[in-house]
Formats: C-alpha cells, structure tokens, sequence
C-alpha cells in the first residue's frame, strides 16, 4: 500500500485542574439539563449564548449561470475579497429553472465554506488576527510542548506493529525453504387449500410435499420466463418520497442530501455507507425502490449539475454532455442486482476484525438502470470494434468524486466492453428517474454481475489503456486475499494487492433468510396441526448466472428442503443472462419450524457449485458466501405465560449486537490490548468543548480523551468524518469509531491519547445517550400538522422580506402544503439550516410569529382577537438583524445570505430546539421537570431578545393577572435594540405587570436611559430578587452573560440549574 504519513503529534496539556473537576457540575442530578448556560446541549448549540461570530430568459439560462461562476472564480483568484452578499448575489441556481434533470429534494448549495469566507480571505482583520498568533508561536518557540512521532523514530507500520504482537507466522511449516410474513404465512391461499394439504400430508412427508409443490411450480413458472429486450419501464414505482435531511448529514459536504431514515448508518455520519432494514428491504419487491437501495461511497458525494457535467472519452476525442449521452445514443432500461462485495463482512469481523466496517446482510439490491452500451460510446468516438491480436487492452473509468485517496477509478477488459451480450452501460435513470446523488447523479456506469464496487459513480472520464489501472482503489480496496495476510503494508501485502487473480469482479454465489426477521417471535401455542409457516429470502449470483436451485436445512444441513423461487418479470437477457436477484420461499410445517435445530441456506448455480459451509476470513472482509444460518432459542413470552420460540440471524448490521454470534476470543482479546496504556490526567466536560475546530481537535472514545488534531491531514476516511466529534462529549464517537476500525486504528488512536474524562463527565454521556435513545424513539409519534422534525431538516420557502429598519428584517417563511403547524412551543427556537460546500451553515432562531399556539388543536380554548399571532396558518417569521460586510471583515453569514437570497428560494429548518418551554401560567417545563415562576427576569443581549419576546408576548397575549416580568435587555446603540417598538406596546398595555430596562454601551447623546455595560449593581436595581417562585432566563453574548450576570446573580443569591437558565 502506497505510504501512508501515520504520524501523530499531540499537544500537551496538563489536564483540568483539582479545582476545575472539584467545581464541574454533577450531571447526575435532577437539576443538571440541556440549559446549563455555555455548555452545549445535544442541538450543539451553546445554551444562553448567541452566535458569536455574527455579532460582530434573452440569454441561455446555462451560459448565463457558467459565466457568472466565472467571474466570481475570476475575482478570487485575482485575490480581490469575496463575501457571503457576494457569492448569493452572483450565483443561478438553475435548479429552480430546469427541476427535470433533478432528482427529488435538490438542494441549492452556496459554493463556498464560512470558514473561506470569514477567516481564510486576506481581510484585515484575519491578517491582524494571524500576525498576533505568528508573534505567540515566536515567542513559544524554544518550549512547544509537542511529541513528534516518527517513522525511524518509534512509529511502526502495520506489519512492523503486527510482528510486536506475536502475529509474525505467516507460512505453514509445509512451504519449501527455496522458495416476516411471517405473520406466520399461513395465509389465505394456505387456508384454502388445507383439505388439500390435510389429504397429502396422510400420503407424504412434510419435505416430500414440499418437494411436490416446488417441482409442480418449477416446471411451468420457468418455463414461461420472458426475455428482456432493454425498452421495459420499471415496475417500481413507490421511488423516494424522502425531501427532509438527516441531521447527521448537517455537519459534512453531504448536508444538501436527502436520504431515507429507514436506511441504517454503518460508518457513522460522513461517508454514508448504508443498507436497509432486510425485512423492509425484501418487503419492497423484486424492485427495489430507489432509497431502499444500498449505499456505498468512500467520500463526500460531488455536487454536480447536469447542465454543467460533461463526459471525456480517450483525452478530449470525444466530450459529451448529458443532453448527447440521453438524445444521441440508443438505450436500454434493465433490471441489475447490485450488491457491494462486502455483504455479509460482519460475520467475518466477529471471527476476526477486517480492514472494512460492518455490513449486513442487506448490502445487495435490485433496480432498473437506463443509458447507452459504453460499446455505442467508444465506437463514437472512433474506436475500432476489435483492437489488434496479441495485446490486451483496458478500458479505464473515472469518477469525478475526490475520495481521500485520490481519484476513485478502474477498469475493464476491452473485449468485455464491446461484447454487447455484457449489456456494459453508462446509466443516467434508476427506475425511471434521473440518478439519486448517492448512486451517481448525473451518470454512472454500471456493469450487470459486477461487484458493486467496480460499476464507478459520478462517471467524468473514459480512456483505453494497455495496462491495468494502477490508481489505489483498483488494486488497494475490492479484492480477497489469502487469510495469512492481515494487514495492508509489508511486501506480502504489497504483492498480492497487486496480484491479478486476487481482484473482485463478478459476484459470487449467495443466499440469505429474510423471514424468519431477526428477533422474530412465535408463540408455542401457534404449534398446531397443519398450520404452515413460509420461510422466506433472496438469492444472487454473479456473470449472468442463473442461480438454478435454493434449499433450506432444519437439522444443520442433514437434509434439505427444495424452494420455490421467484424472478422479476422478464429476467433473462441474450438468452441466458440473468442480470437479477431473486426471491425464494418454502412452505412448512409449523410444529418442524419450532423443533428445528436451525435454519440454513444454500444455493446453487449453473455450474451446480453451492455456497460454503464456513466463511472464509480475508484483510478486506469480501466476498463472504458462507451458509447463512438463522438460530432459534426459547424465551418467555412478552404478554403471556406461553413461552415463545425467537429467532436470531447471525448479526446485526453495523454496532447492533442481537445475533447470535458474539466476539471471538481473539477479537475480545484485542479489545482488552486496546483498553490498555492511556495517559490519566482527567478533562471536565466544559474542556473538552473548548477543542472543537480543525486546528485544534479533541474526540471522546470510549471515556478516553485524544488529540486527533495531526490525524485530519491523513485519516484514510477523510477530515470530516473525524470533524464531526470535535469537541463532542457524547457516546456516538464511541460507537462509530468501534463499528469501523481494527486493531492498528485503535493503536494509532492511543498514540493520540491525552487523558481521560472525569467521573462526572463520564456519568453525563451515559446519561445523555439515554435520554437520546429515548427521545428517539418517540420522535416517530409526530403530529401530522406539524413541520418540524427533530432530526430531520425540511424545507421551508422565503415567502416575504420586509425591512423594520437599515440593518433588521422581518422574514416571513411558507411552510408545505400539508403541515400547516410550525409546531414550536413558547420559547423554543427552530433552527435553520443552509447549504454550504463542507456542512450546513446552521443558525438558531426564536420566531416572532406565531406567538401563540394553534387553538384548533385544543391547546388553548380561549379564543383571541390575536388569531394572526397563532400557529397553524402555514407560515413563520423571523425578524433577524442584519451584520454587514465592512472593509475589514465579510460580515454575519447567515444575515447575510438571508438578506440576498431571492424570494421563492428554499431554506432548511429544524426543531424544535431547547428543553425550556413555557406553558402559560408561570408554568415551565425545563428538560422534563416542572418549574413554577410567577415573577420572571430576563437578561437579554442583542439578538438573543427573540426569545424572551417569545415568552412576554405569550404571558401578556394570554392575560395572566398573577405573572410579572422584568427585563434588562443590552444593546450598543438605539438602532440596535430588536423589537423595540413591539416591546414598548407590550410594557404600556401590561398594567405594570412588564418592565424593561434597556442599557445602551455607546448610546447617542439623546438617550436618556441607561448607559455602560451590565453588572451586579444594575442588576440588583431592575430585577426581581431572589426568592421562592422567582426565575431568571438569559441569553446573549459570551462576554455578558458568562463574566457579567451569571457570576452576579450567583452571587446575589440566584442558583444555576434551580432558577437560573439559558434560553
């Protein structure tokens, strides 16, 4: 394997002080929430603080938006600043002008990162900022406090590691020196034809009737198989209905993505690696829907225009863009199975971990791909039909991706191209629709019985070759090497990567059970005479082979039960090719099912070769075609005293861990190494959320802190996928990086190590992973009026712009059609979410309309004169002010963006977020617990009055004669106070019940209220003190809530976490 740096350096820090862990909050206790202001909550926003870094047709639509690209890639590179008004202003989204070469729920994406914008351009501030940090390096200079580790100073490769553990003995001594229906599936047919059953069954065995039935079927339903002639339209017609965004996606280049939530992450958030549930996958048909279908990808998805991509075949000879490839070439539209070469890893990593994650079973899916033979696209390009005897030459395929590795690319015998009975095609539809973005938008090429990995996505290059592709993921990744081989460096590695024979191409062989489902339950009682139960799967097989024979064995393969199959309409194409999967299913007897010692498969193809009884272990985890066993177990019924039989399937996808086969004793071995040797200076949580930027990266594995700052410029996955848990204290770090690293990660990982989180710390992500389990699993029980999800961003519309003054608007937003609740309690924020290059730049706002919740749902009978202030009326608005760009620095992104984004333009939102909501009466609801303040204050700082707004409105709107505000609200100027006019209507209609002192720092000479900065003696003045039913919220800038009025009110007599919370 080429290089690879594996160098870590970290910085030293000499851990939290005994005064720091002494004085950390006990998460543990009832008062320790989500609103603990400057901590960050699980919406990784930081509680009470707001956003620091924004307080300070005549032509052809297409040349039109490639030029004005061009200028604004023109204007950077000739070093003139750019910023966020800018590049909004100067970018067409031709999206909202050609949607028919989109797929459903694009998404416009901003070409640039915020952190280009704010801190890489040359803006003065950014070079003062530099030249500050430049004099600190100096002056540190002869003490840095770093440990360079290095190869020839101590840093081993893998093999070189390996040989240290014992793991050296590669050659045995023999060598030469010199050298689910399961709703039972009695179903309405099986009803019917009992007496018939009943009648055989006094003849023949339950196999032998089986058998019968199977042969009858056999011999017309294959017999009547229809040939494919290519020009079929899918019968999938239940495609992506999918628009909202995950928000695991929010924090990577993948954030403009929609995907399914029924697909099941295997390698954390970024790169998106996933397969579907198997029952749901099976349930979906023969054809399967397009986000059902099975995600591979090794990097962040390219976002690429169908306007602008263009196809390079042999260096320029001939360039097509979309519009030639789909108008310019015959087509064919066909069914293809396509299942990645690592279906089914996880049971091989369970014997001993392999360089891949954990896939499933469910890894392998069917759809139908449409485009033009890569033969019509050659010949077009002035390629001869048949190259000269004597050599062999390649046709090599490159995507337009940027993995971590370089270019994603490989290759195909020439002559394999050109035989047009290999139906070898460059597809742009999958099941009748442009290309999702994670199968290859705008075009792919797929090759039908390849592995999946060989069939390149986002396809940007084509040229011929007389040797094999050499780029890395053509010999480094997609092969089976012989089990000796454990690593991926040293010279045994070295010469079978590159070993022809060692390559993967065509599919093998594989069968697997879907139903029973794993932890599928069934009574004892159902164990009754003549009652049947369909055992249920999928079967494929590589090259065009038909897979000719499925069996299922009750008894540990002692005997077998032949099954009854089932292919998509028209499977066969050239007369023998069989593109497809198919479905198996054989119906038994109950009463054996719940006596088996067992449930096993195995197929058998064309050559009348069947699957192995055991797996077969190599570095990579491929190709695993072992039986597929499913195992039952007898557990007390959940209901009842009957107990019940349960089945378990041998894994899990990714870190689920309910089947049957558990960690070897060599993989739990490695696991205890691994636990060994970490530094024990302890962290508070409030430090390790300090460390959360590129330069500057601490992740939380398993309770241990690490410094993987040096690991972002050579992690295999990419810097994102690290990125995402920077600074994060929750146990998703843990449970991702378990789900897709080996033994030498983990090596490299502890090489890293700087110490390890404190008691209270650890009690917090245990805590908090329940609570996150919990709301979870509640967040499917949603309102249907409701917009907002919890975790998934929806897209919402700009409705209306309205300026209130020079720098603050009034954005008014339309939600969808069928969900007019905004759904948001008093107090709560939403947040919105827009599309940049790296992740989604993501705000949070507290909406100044609705102020009121919807009263047709029951939630408040009163019935107001303020009907235009209550939820349900399919919009929402934000009044947001506005940090312009100056000459020194680019301005507020979000403000921004949202003062040039043009009307009809889309915006993501999310929600809702924060645990404080208010219910009227001087009722709050505070993470769960209930809290009563009949006397509130608020302290509150420039933007971070919205939602205090929220809460006065609510309480003044609602007329509660018992509940008193005070307010101490902190701007720099008259200009900047938000809402000020509303807030005085309020205070002069609240009969004293609402006073609001405003406190300017750099006031006009007119202003005639208060001046200078917040402190314990304003504080004191205009505030409520402390006393039983009396609670403070604030929220505002760092400066003035964590060194101003926390401390003070503490001291006044105020108690975090009691009565005293950040919005």
């Amino acid at each position: 394997m080429p290089p690879v740096p594996w160098r870590v350096h970290i910085t030293d820090h000499p851990g939290s002080t005994r005064e720091e862990i002494e004085q950390e909050p006990d998460w543990s206790t009832e008062h320790n929430h989500q609103h603990r202001v400057g901590y960050k909550n699980r919406d990784d926003r930081r509680a009470g603080i707001t956003h620091e870094s924004d307080e300070a047709k005549t032509r052809d639509d297409v040349e039109e938006a490639r030029e004005g690209h061009q200028d604004l890639t023109g204007k950077e590179k000739k070093g003139d600043l750019v910023n966020f008004r800018d590049i909004v202003l100067e970018e067409k989204d031709l999206h909202l002008r050609h949607p028919e070469n989109r797929s459903l729920g694009w998404r416009f994406v901003l070409p640039c990162t915020e952190d280009w914008v704010k801190n890489q351009e040359e803006w003065p501030a950014n070079v003062e900022k530099r030249e500050k940090e430049e004099q600190k390096k100096k002056d540190e200079h002869q003490d840095d406090g770093t440990k360079d580790q290095k190869k020839g100073d101590g840093t081993l490769d893998e093999e070189q590691w390996k040989r240290t553990q014992g793991d050296s003995d590669k050659h045995h001594d023999a060598y030469a020196e010199s050298g689910e229906d399961s709703g039972y599936s009695s179903d309405e047919a099986t009803k019917k034809n009992k007496t018939e059953y009943e009648k055989l069954r006094e003849r023949y065995s339950v196999q032998e009737i089986a058998l019968l039935r199977t042969l009858q079927h056999e011999k017309d339903y294959i017999q009547t198989l229809e040939q494919n002639d290519g020009k079929r339209k899918s019968p999938q017609t239940h495609n992506r209905s999918t628009i909202s965004i995950d928000e695991a996606d929010q924090f990577s280049p993948d954030n403009w993505l929609p995907r399914s939530s029924d697909l099941i992450r295997l390698t954390g958030k970024h790169p998106m690696n996933a397969e579907a549930n198997l029952s749901h996958l099976y349930d979906a048909g023969l054809i399967t829907p397009n986000e059902l279908h099975y995600v591979r990808n090794h990097g962040a998805v390219p976002r690429l225009l169908w306007e602008f991509h263009e196809l390079d075949v042999e260096g320029g000879k001939l360039v097509l863009s979309m519009d030639n490839l789909k108008n310019d070439f015959d087509t064919i539209n066909i069914p293809v199975a396509l299942a990645c070469d690592g279906n089914r890893r996880k049971e091989l990593n369970m014997i001993k971990k392999s360089k891949g994650f954990s896939w499933g079973s469910a890894a392998v899916s069917c759809a139908y791909w449409k485009g033009p033979l890569v033969k019509d696209i050659l010949l077009k390009a002035g390629l001869p039909a048949k190259m000269p005897e004597g050599k062999r030459y390649w046709v090599n395929f490159e995507g337009a991706d940027e993995p971590s590795e370089g270019k994603y690319s490989t290759c195909l015998p020439f002559d394999y191209v050109m035989d047009v009975t290999n139906d070898v095609i460059i597809a742009y539809e999958m099941n009748d629709l442009p290309l999702p973005p994670d199968h290859g938008y705008p075009v792919r090429l797929m090759i039908p019985g390849y592995v999946g990995g060989r069939c390149v996505k986002w396809l940007k290059r084509i040229w011929i070759s007389e040797k094999e592709n050499d780029s890395h993921y053509h010999i480094w990744d997609n092969r089976v090497l012989p089990s000796f081989v454990t690593e991926k460096d040293g010279q045994f590695a070295e010469t079978l990567f590159r070993h022809p024979d060692t390559a993967c191409n065509e599919q093998n062989l594989n069968s697997v059970i879907v139903k029973p489902a794993q932890g599928e339950k069934i009574p004892l009682s159902e164990a009754k005479k003549g009652k049947t139960y369909r055992i249920e799967g999928y079967a494929y097989d590589g090259g065009g082979h038909e897979v000719q024979r499925v069996e299922v064995s009750l008894d540990d393969g002692e005997t077998w039960l032949y099954c009854i199959r089932k292919f998509p309409d028209a499977p066969i194409r050239h007369g023998n090719k069989f593109w497809t999967w198919l479905h198996w299913h054989v119906d038994i007897e109950i009463s054996h099912l719940l006596r088996a010692n067992s449930i096993t498969v195995r197929c058998f193809n064309v050559f009348k070769n069947t699957q192995p009884k055991d797996p077969n272990w190599n570095v990579m985890g491929m190709m695993n075609n072992c039986w597929y066993i499913v195992r039952p177990s007898i557990v007390q019924g959940d209901d009842s005293d009957m107990p019940s039989i349960m089945f378990r399937h041998p894994v899990e996808p990714g870190t689920a861990d309910g089947g049957w086969m558990k960690p070897s004793v060599e993989n739990q071995m490695a696991a205890v190494k691994q636990s060994a040797g970490t530094p024990q200076k302890q962290f508070t949580r409030q430090e390790i959320e300090k460390h959360d930027k590129e330069d500057d990266c601490w992740i939380v594995v398993d309770g241990k802190v690490y410094d993987a700052t040096s690991v972002l410029e050579w992690h295999p996955g990419g810097k994102a996928a690290v990125l995402g848990h920077a600074g994060k204290v929750h146990a998703e770090t843990s449970n991702e990086f378990e789900s897709i690293h080996d033994g030498y990660a983990y090596k490299k990982l502890n090489e890293c190590a700087i110490g390890v989180v404190t008691d209270k710390t650890a009690a917090f992500i245990k805590k908090n992973a329940e609570a996150a389990a919990k709301e979870q699993s509640q967040s499917s029980s949603q309102h249907s009026k409701v917009v907002l999800q919890k975790h998934r961003w929806v897209p919402v519309k700009l409705l209306d712009r309205k300026s209130i003054s020079e720098d603050t608007r009034a954005y008014t937003f339309q939600l969808p059609d069928d969900t007019p609740d905004l759904g948001l309690a008093t107090c709560q924020h939403v947040q919105l979410g827009y599309h940049l290059q790296d992740k989604m730049l993501i705000r949070s706002y507290t909406p100044t309309k609705p102020l009121l919740p919807d009263s047709s749902d029951g939630s408040d009978k009163k019935k107001t004169d303020n009907q235009n202030l209550a939820d349900g009326v399919g919009t929402f608005e934000l009044t947001v002010k506005t940090y312009f760009p100056s000459n020194s620095q680019p301005g507020g992104a979000m403000s921004n963006i949202l003062d040039c984004m043009p009307l009809g333009e889309e915006i993501e939102i999310r929600g809702p977020i924060g645990e404080i909501v208010y219910n009227g009466k001087g009722v709050f609801s505070i993470s769960g617990k209930d809290y009563t303040f009949k006397k509130i204050n608020l302290v509150l700082g420039g933007s971070g009055i919205t939602p205090g707004y929220s809460l006065i409105a609510r309480a003044m709107l609602s007329s509660d004669p018992d509940i008193q505000i005070c307010v101490l609200d902190a701007n720099k100027s008259e200009k900047d106070i938000l809402l000020h006019k509303e807030l005085d209507e309020f205070e002069k209609s609240s009969g004293g019940r609402l006073k609001i002192t405003h406190i300017l720092s750099h006031p006009s000479d007119e202003w005639k209220g208060k001046k200078g900065h917040v402190d314990a003696d304003l504080i004191q003045e205009v505030l409520f003190k402390p006393e039983e039913g009396t609670g403070v919220f604030l929220c505002g800038p760092p400066g003035m809530i964590q060194k101003a009025a926390l401390p003070a009110l503490e001291k006044w007599g105020f108690k975090e976490g009691e009565n005293v919370f950040g919005f």
